[in-house]
C-alpha cells in the first residue's frame, strides 16, 4: 500500500518485531531509540547509578537486560497474567526495586494499562 502511494523507502522506529521489515517491497531501516534513551537516563536522572531498569512484561526482557547492561545497573521484570487482551489479572514483580528508581521500559502502549499498573508494584 505504501509502496502504491509512492514511498521508496520506509524508516521505523523499534518495530515491535523485527519480522515485520519482510512483508514490505521495498527497502526498510529499522532504527533503535535505545541509545538515545540511555543517554536521556544518564542526563536527566540523578540517581540512575542506583535504579533498576524494570520490563511491565517478560517479552521485554531482552530489551531490559540490554539498557541495564549497558548502565551496568540491575533490572527486574514483572510477570503479568490476562483474563483478555488489554485486561491483566495478576502482576508478579521479579527484583529488587526497594528504595530504588525504577524506570519502566515497554515497546509499545495502546491503552498503557499495563505500565500503569506495573508503576503501582
Amino acid at each position: 500500500m505504501l509502496s502504491v502511494a509512492g514511498a521508496d523507502h520506509i524508516i521505523t522506529m523499534d518495530l515491535h518485531a523485527s519480522q515485520i521489515q519482510g512483508f514490505f517491497d521495498i527497502p526498510v531501516d529499522n532504527l533503535y531509540a535505545e541509545p538515545a534513551v540511555i543517554k536521556w537516563i544518564k542526563t536527566n536522572i540523578p540517581e540512575w547509578k542506583d535504579c533498576r531498569i524494570v520490563s511491565p512484561d517478560a517479552g521485554g526482557a531482552k530489551r531490559v537486560t540490554s539498557i541495564a547492561d549497558q548502565l551496568n545497573v540491575d533490572f527486574a521484570l514483572i510477570h503479568k497474567e490476562r483474563k483478555r487482551a488489554n485486561e491483566v489479572d495478576r502482576m508478579v514483580l521479579v527484583g529488587d526495586v526497594n528504595q530504588r528508581v525504577a524506570i519502566l521500559v515497554d515497546d509499545m502502549a495502546d491503552t498503557c494499562g499495563t505500565i500503569c499498573t506495573a508503576a503501582d508494584k
